[in-house]
């Protein structure tokens, strides 16, 4: 074809397209950044779109250029035969790819200013500018053949290949990019999150079509690249490590974050109309469940029949579904799924397990077991169905009762610890528990005889909550409960019994256990010190936890049943182990390490997985902030010891708590010295001090606060003389507890933070003659009232987690803990009843009346702010000065006017003496959390003023804090020209205003807008030098300095104002104006909530010229 020819078919087939397409496709650039990719995936797998699009105009000499690019037999990397078919005549364009690469070619993308990443076939990203031999197969045919490696584009397009060799490949890379991603490989290598970029790619759509394919090599590698997107390793390791403690039994309900939530009638009805595409892009695991995603796998599973390593991938996607009670529902409806879990992957009868047998059906897996046990969490009703169809207690009884570890194989051990583990989760809800009764002699043998930790520590971890379920037994009189539930909810009926235990069937277990805690406390006393990086505590903290839950229901228990260990023998024990403890290095060692592996305390701030807000994970630990970032890539895998020291101690708190009521006198001292303990005020301190960071998307900061909330209660119990360092702790915590942490929140805030000894001992001499100081120490039982009522609405999630929390059988309804991603409380938290009623107000119509508990909410509100701005200011620190000024001017746009209130009055003047301490760090053009914008707060505080102020003198000084010179020029033209009349009412003189009057006057004004309201306000007498001194100085002020400036500017204005000074006919303000030298302040000040103008002689503080200089005569002269 002619050049011409080209042309015009160019030109059809333009034509063809829409205009709009077009111009995107020609706009459309092939990436931005090292990792930056831009994809539009279509999401027709008949007609697959390319990701990047060639711009349809090529230049002429481009086109001319691929054409005439002849290449000869020479060029070839073989001889040509005659005999070859086909082969007499050479197609250039078809084996154009076959010559040496272009030098200029090469050399191309060195001079770009940033590149698309590429990865290898095990994800790691290829470095450009290291040479990649052909052998390794990374190059390609694309459009940069002399690059080495895949860009994610380009993986897009083999992934869609019809050839099933390189769908599998581009699958399985893939595959080991989302793990290495999740994993936080890329985060300090690449610009943006691989997760979030191939999220709003529509992978999920790609996997999703890949599941269907009939080749089984393309079905495992869906399920490996599902695999890698949806699971979290290092979640599911760490989960395994709080399995040892009292809370190892719950299980975090992970729910995609929502940016927009409906709030009206429409957006929640268009909500639930939404196609699985849009739900995919708020909530992946939602979207999944509208795809057939449940029934594709069970297909897989069941006719399919594929490999060990793809089965035990699929039950892990379902467990890591099942982590919301929505998903779990839906996937009992699924027809034949747990059919074919039970039937096949926890059988009741198969052939011992072969070493290396691949085929995964008919034999026990661990993957299935903790499948079961993520069901059993979602829900009571789910474990009695689970029990009543699938045979679930009978399987276990039938694992755990085994005297054959060789049946089992390799999976011996983590069988029997997830059978355990969910023989326990059955247990809480009090099910499963008669089989005990036959299996106790076995249980009890196993472990003495066992040698494996991990079997050990599940099995006291079963024998604990059999304690729990015998209380529940005799809290209730032995009266036998049943479980109902309906058909409409699972399909049928059924029934459990309740726990057929009492408590003389479970307390002599002290026996067999307290012997191995006291074995294996004497072991870390001799051990640890010396291999504390290698230690495990978990069977520490497992045999401290069940003597810390013995102690607590044996002395609830109406009889008392008489074993070999008694109480008093475990508390005599208690205070010798305790004794020598605390002054171990041992102890030492652990405290320090608790402190170097903090998650509070990781300053540095950064995570180590990516995640998104519609695929949320719990995020395993940060590593310390020593670590350097740049070995943050290298490994991310998370060490037991940072979890397993936060238990370690928890466990110890709560065993001191637990036998503080059997002895105080004997108690009490080792509770003392134990916060009293060097590195434990340290690390106290430490907490107290750190800033507020993001810790709430970390699920396991929550272990952290909740070791803390139970060293500030043990403080709040016992006589210490470290209650300062307590109650800074518990005011620092109040911010960072996350969802998981709420019932400790209560605690914390029902029985320290507001504790009147508390406050008591940050108490001065100065403070203590302070009236409204003590007045608000003694409104502290109301003013606590008043924040916990902040939790009110989350009354039901309340109740669910203090049951969980506290192992209650009877009223247990799921194991589930929601993990929310924000703070329960916002960092300014003192302040969030002024915003709910200030919101409330806002919100209420005109006719309705206020709530009648407004002014005390109020009150209490204010008192808190007065105590910690007065006693305790590094608390709040972090809040900066302008948002807290913000958040009280607030308090003033109230209906009733409740400022008026005398007691209200000295609490707003004491916090403004507070803030004013601080008045250069008030700049009100920064953003204030929880407002669009100050200017329109600031605009209502002005109305407000002029119709209810009457002129308060308190309302008048917050009204001049955003008038001062040093703040934006917005305000002051907003007060000076649009509301003039608020003017009137600012009574203050210089003598009562609570900061400088200097910060009023410097540095001087140069807006002439501003100048010019300031004059007419003058000349017209709206403000006066006898009713408002204030606002008179600084006008005289700014207009003279103004007016006698020779810079140029404005010079229309400035004759302007001359001559309106010139023929002013008040004789004083004209003096004023022409002849106003500077302000000098002298006198004392006055009592600044006296409403009343006591000016004093303000003439006298203002220094006039007696003589004119000779440059301002002139230009008066210029006007006469």
């Amino acid at each position: 074809m002619s050049h011409e020819e080209i042309i015009e078919q160019q030109k059809k087939l333009a034509a063809m397209f829409d205009t709009s397409l077009l111009e995107k496709l020609k706009n459309r650039k092939k990436g931005s950044g090292i990792s930056s990719v831009s994809f539009e995936p279509t999401t027709d797998r008949n007609n697959p779109a390319p990701l990047i699009t060639e711009n349809l105009e090529k230049p002429v000499a481009t086109i001319q250029k691929d054409i005439v690019d002849p290449i000869s037999s020479s060029d070839l990397p073989f001889k040509l035969d005659d005999k070859w078919l086909h082969m007499d005549q050479l197609e250039h364009e078809k084996l154009r790819w076959l010559k040496p690469l272009d030098e200029h070619k090469k050399n191309k993308k060195g001079i770009k200013e940033k590149l698309s990443a590429r990865f290898d076939f095990t994800g790691e990203v290829v470095n450009p500018e290291e040479p990649v031999g052909a052998a390794s197969g990374l190059h390609h045919h694309g459009d940069e053949p002399e690059a080495a490696g895949y860009t994610l584009e380009e993986l897009y397009i083999l992934v869609r290949s019809l050839n099933a060799a390189q769908k599998v490949l581009a699958l399985a890379t893939l595959s080991n990019v989302l793990r290495k991603a999740k994993s936080g490989h890329y985060l300090y290598l690449l610009n943006n999150s691989i997760v979030n970029s191939l999220l709003q790619a529509d992978i999920v759509l790609l996997l999703r079509y890949a599941l269907d394919e009939k080749s089984e090599l393309v079905v495992a590698a869906a399920v490996n690249a599902w695999h890698s997107l949806l699971c979290q390793q290092q979640d599911t390791k760490s989960l395994e490590l709080l399995s040892c403690s009292m809370t190892g039994h719950l299980v975090p309900e992970l729910v995609a974050v929502d940016v927009s939530p409906p709030t009206t009638e429409e957006e929640i009805i268009e909500r639930e109309e939404e196609q699985y595409l849009e739900v995919l892009k708020r909530d992946v695991i939602s979207g999944l469940l509208l795809m057939d995603f449940l029934p594709r796998l069970r297909y897989i599973l069941e006719v399919i029949r594929p490999q060990l390593v793809v089965c035990s991938q699929i039950l892990d996607i379902l467990c890591r579904m099942m982590t919301s009670s929505e998903t779990s529902y839906k996937l009992s409806r699924t027809p034949r799924l747990l059919n074919v879990v039970f039937e096949e992957f926890l059988p009741m009868s198969f052939t011992p397990v072969a070493e290396n047998d691949e085929c995964g059906h008919g034999k026990p897996l661990v993957e299935a077991m903790r499948f079961a046990r993520c069901l059993c969490a979602s829900g009571r009703t789910m474990a009695v169905d689970l029990i009543a169809r699938h045979g679930l207690m009978e399987r276990i009884v039938r694992y755990v009762s085994s005297t054959d570890p060789s049946e089992f194989g390799i999976v011996y051990s983590k069988l029997m610890v997830e059978s355990l583990l969910t023989w326990r989760t059955l247990v809480l809800y009090g099910l499963g528990c008669e089989h005990y009764i036959i299996l106790r002699p076995s249980l009890i043998t196993r472990l003495q005889v066992e040698t494996d930790d991990s079997i050990i520590v599940s099995l006291v971890c079963l024998l604990t909550s059999l304690l729990a379920a015998a209380d529940a037994t005799a809290s209730t009189d032995k009266r036998k409960k049943t479980v109902h539930f309906s058909d409409s909810t699972m399909g049928g009926s059924a029934e459990a019994p309740s726990p057929a235990l009492d408590w003389t069937q479970v307390s002599g277990l002290i026996d067999s256990v307290y012997s191995m805690a006291m074995k294996s406390v004497q072991n870390f006393l001799e051990s640890y010190t010396e291999h504390h990086s290698t230690y495990d505590l978990s069977i520490l903290i497992s045999l401290l936890d069940f003597v810390h839950s013995y102690l607590t229901h044996a002395r609830l228990q109406p009889v008392h049943v008489e074993c070999f260990v008694t109480p008093q023998a475990i508390l005599s024990d208690m205070v010798k182990i305790f004794r020598q403890l605390l002054t171990s290095t041992a102890f030492s060692k652990l405290l320090i390490n608790i402190r170097q592996s903090s998650i509070l305390l990781n300053e540095s701030g950064y995570l180590t997985s990516e995640s998104s807000n519609s695929l949320p994970s719990l995020h395993s630990l940060p590593k310390p902030a020593n670590i350097d970032k740049a070995e943050a890539g290298e490994s991310t895998q998370l060490k037991p010891q940072a979890i397993h020291l936060l238990l370690s101690l928890q466990t110890l708190i709560r065993l001191l708590r637990s036998t503080l009521s059997l002895s105080p006198t004997e108690i009490q001292p080792l509770c003392v010295d134990l916060i009293g303990h060097n590195e434990v005020m340290t690390y106290m301190r430490r907490v107290s001090q750190t800033q507020q960071t993001n810790n709430s998307t970390n699920y396991f900061a929550s272990v952290e606060c909740s070791l803390l909330v139970d060293l500030c209660q043990l403080g709040v119990a016992v006589p210490t003389p470290h209650l300062k360092e307590l109650h800074r702790l518990s005011l620092s915590l109040v911010p960072k507890c996350t969802g998981a942490n709420l019932s400790e929140l209560h605690d914390l805030l029902s029985r320290v933070v507001f504790s009147p000894i508390m406050f008591r001992s940050h108490l001065t001499e100065s403070s203590r003659s302070d009236h409204v100081t003590q007045e608000c120490v003694m409104s502290l039982p109301s003013i606590s009232n008043t924040y916990i009522s902040l939790l009110l609405p989350l009354g039901e999630q309340l109740q669910h987690s203090r049951n969980i929390l506290s192992r209650n059988t009877e009223k247990t309804s799921k194991m589930l803990l929601r993990h929310s991603h924000t703070d329960m409380l916002p960092l300014d938290w003192p302040y969030l009843p002024i915003m709910h009623l200030y919101q409330t107000s806002s919100d209420r119509s005109v006719d309705s009346q206020p709530p009648p508990d407004t002014c005390q909410l109020l009150k209490n509100s204010l008192q808190l702010v007065n105590l910690l701005e007065t006693l305790l200011p590094d608390v709040t620190k972090a809040i900066s000065v302008h948002a807290k000024v913000a958040r009280v001017m607030c308090s003033f746009l109230l209906d009733d006017g409740l400022f008026h209130e005398p007691d209200m009055q000295r609490l707003l003047t004491s916090l403004l003496l507070s803030y004013c301490c601080h008045i250069d760090r008030i700049d009100f053009s920064q953003p204030v959390p929880g407002l669009q914008a100050f200017a329109d707060l600031y605009m209502a505080f002005l109305d407000h003023f002029e119709a209810t102020s009457f002129g308060s003198s308190v309302f008048s000084q917050y009204v001049l804090l955003p008038m001062m010179q040093q703040q934006s020029v917005e305000y002051r033209k907003l007060v000076w020209t649009e509301h003039a009349l608020t003017l009137r009412s600012v009574f203050l003189s210089p003598n009562q205003l609570m900061f400088p009057m200097e910060k009023l006057l410097y540095p001087e004004e140069v807006n002439a807008a501003i100048i010019t309201g300031m004059s007419a306000n003058l000349l017209s007498g709206l403000i006066t030098l006898t009713r408002n001194p204030v606002l008179y100085v600084a006008a005289v002020h700014h207009v003279n300095r103004f007016m006698f400036t020779t810079d140029g500017r404005d010079a229309d204005v400035k004759l302007s104002l001359l001559k309106s000074a010139h023929l002013c006919t008040v004789e004083s303000l004209k003096n004023h104006l022409i002849f106003y030298k500077e302000y000098k302040m002298s006198g004392s000040s006055v009592d600044v909530n006296d409403d009343t103008n006591s000016s004093g002689d303000i003439n006298a503080d203002i220094v006039c010229y007696t003589k004119l200089p000779i440059q301002r005569c002139n230009l008066l002269k210029s006007v006469t």
